[in-house]
């Protein structure tokens, strides 16, 4: 049982009830594997500093975490990914998305044809439709 300390909100529910993401690391192992490829020393440094010790890349992801049916709370996600994304790749979140389902989850997963990992930070047509399809998702989300 959690204890509050004086000045906390004993009955405030900080639950997740859905979440929407652009290209989510929904398998750091994958993504640490595709900068050793493409030799993006910068990024596998992020990885190796974040992941003390190592092996809790494995413990913390997301992809593994379903693969080992793990109980969880699956709530409904959208995941917009770039298709020209070279950071996270598209094969990567399609199955991760799959898994997603496959566990029960809902999950909406869309590729974005011309885009790559930051595609949203422009304005252009399918940045409006990245946005378009975030507002009708929460709409969904909030009025169901």
């Amino acid at each position: 049982m959690r204890r509050h300390r004086e000045g906390e909100a004993a009955n405030v529910d900080a639950t997740i009830a859905y979440a929407a993401m652009r290209s989510p690391v929904s398998n750091p192992v994958a993504r640490f594997q595709n900068a050793e490829t493409l030799k993006r020393d910068a990024m596998m440094k992020n990885h190796t500093t974040f992941f003390k010790p190592w092996e809790t890349i494995h413990e913390s992801n997301p992809q593994e975490i379903l693969e080992r049916r793990e109980p969880v709370n699956l709530v409904p996600l959208l995941i917009m990914q770039g298709a020209l994304d070279d950071n996270v790749r598209p094969a990567v979140q399609e199955q991760f998305a799959a898994t997603y389902k496959k566990a029960g989850g809902s999950c909406e997963f869309h590729v974005f044809e011309g885009c790559e990992h930051e595609w949203v930070a422009k304005p252009g047509p399918q940045t409006d439709r990245a946005r378009e399809m975030v507002k009708a998702f929460i709409a969904r989300q909030v009025n169901s």
